[in-house]
């Protein structure tokens, strides 16, 4: 939170896959480049990809481009944050922009009733239904990749971001449908 707090308002990207999923060593090396491309500023919840045990130590050295984590902490435009993130105050903070997701249904409440728009790439059950629901119908999501096997390149990443976080018309509706879903969950949630 000290680090959210010196960067500017909506200015980062919060990338976390929930507690049950993680990507694989190609896609989590594919991640990393497009993040530091992107130029953005970001927070990543990061796991050991699939095949190792989820609670085990990361080994940036060998699942992250090589020197990734020293520039961006140098730079101080990326955190890394192993294993577990306080999601709901990270999503609240004025900082947050946009939350690449697994679009799970608790993170995807989450998000929305802060009004973040959400970059989607759904793992396993509900999760692609989610999507659906949030790109096609609530206009608050893009879709980035499907499932823990896709095939996955830092370019497509770098241009899904600069699509939601930059100024551009579809970053723009995306935030305003977001913060319209906003109002309707806080007038859902009042006792009346």
């Amino acid at each position: 939170l000290e680090w959210l707090n010196t960067k500017p308002f909506n200015s980062v990207l919060y990338v976390s896959f929930g507690s049950m999923n993680t990507i694989s060593a190609s896609q989590m090396m594919e991640l990393a480049m497009g993040l530091e491309a992107s130029g953005k500023n970001f927070i990543w919840v990061v796991r050991p990809p699939i095949g190792f045990d989820l609670n085990s130590e990361f080994k940036s050295n060998e699942w992250l481009p090589e020197g990734f984590e020293e520039r961006i902490k140098g730079s101080k435009r990326g955190l890394l944050v192993h294993n577990w993130a306080p999601q709901l105050d990270i999503l609240s903070h004025k900082s947050v922009s946009t939350f690449l997701s697994h679009c799970g249904w608790n993170s995807v409440l989450e998000s929305l009733s802060h009004g973040v728009p959400i970059i989607g790439w759904p793992m396993a059950a509900e999760q692609f239904f989610n999507v659906k629901l949030l790109e096609e119908e609530l206009g608050v999501c893009v879709e980035l990749a499907r499932g823990k096997s896709c095939e996955i390149r830092h370019e497509y990443i770098v241009e899904k971001i600069e699509l939601v976080m930059n100024e551009t018309k579809k970053g723009n509706e995306m935030r305003s449908r977001a913060c319209e879903v906003m109002e309707i969950i806080k007038n859902a949630k009042k006792d009346e």
